[in-house]
């Protein structure tokens, strides 16, 4: 136990917000301000295109935000950027102090389990991933995290729970 809460905390290290969120969502009285239900990423490369124009990606999310369901598409520059313009496409007509969030940084690394496991499996391309994410509203920053085996995935995680951290203190449902 105390070994796997260790694993949690080094996961988490540099995403504070991830770490109260997953305290605070534990709560009895703590209401979601939106739940993202699903997400789809159709991003493509053509390595022969023009640099500018060698990637295109679309997010389509479905997002449930005081009990109805709303689902949107966006575009990007990339997977990351497509789906955080698609849940903004959303949330901020609701939340519009969420326009004031911006992703700062971001970090994606593999967990090496394998080592420590001697689990094959558990290396390479075939690692858990970890994106650590920077957010800024212009007067706070705050680092959240998404561990997952698919890099989409903990992306997603990662920019659901740095806008979550914004609207914690919203009841607005």
């Amino acid at each position: 136990m105390a070994r796997d809460l260790k694993e949690v905390f080094f996961r988490l290290d540099g995403a504070w917000a991830s770490f109260e969120l997953m305290s605070i969502r534990r709560r009895d009285d703590y209401l979601k301000p939106f739940r993202v239900l699903r997400c789809k990423i159709d991003d493509q490369v053509d390595f022969q295109a023009p640099e500018t124009l060698r990637s295109a990606t679309e997010a389509t999310v479905l997002i449930e935000i005081f009990g109805e369901q709303e689902l949107v598409a966006a575009s990007g520059r990339g997977p990351v950027q497509a789906v955080d313009n698609a849940m903004r496409k959303i949330l901020e007509k609701h939340y519009p102090q969420l326009s004031e969030v911006s992703l700062e940084e971001f970090d994606v690394r593999l967990l090496h389990h394998g080592a420590i496991t001697g689990d094959d499996e558990d290396k390479g391309a075939g690692a858990l991933v970890r994106v650590l994410a920077i957010f800024s509203d212009g007067t706070d920053r705050w680092g959240t995290v998404g561990v997952a085996a698919d890099i989409l995935q903990a992306s997603v995680e990662c920019i659901i729970d740095g806008l979550e951290w914004k609207l914690r203190g919203e009841h607005k449902h």
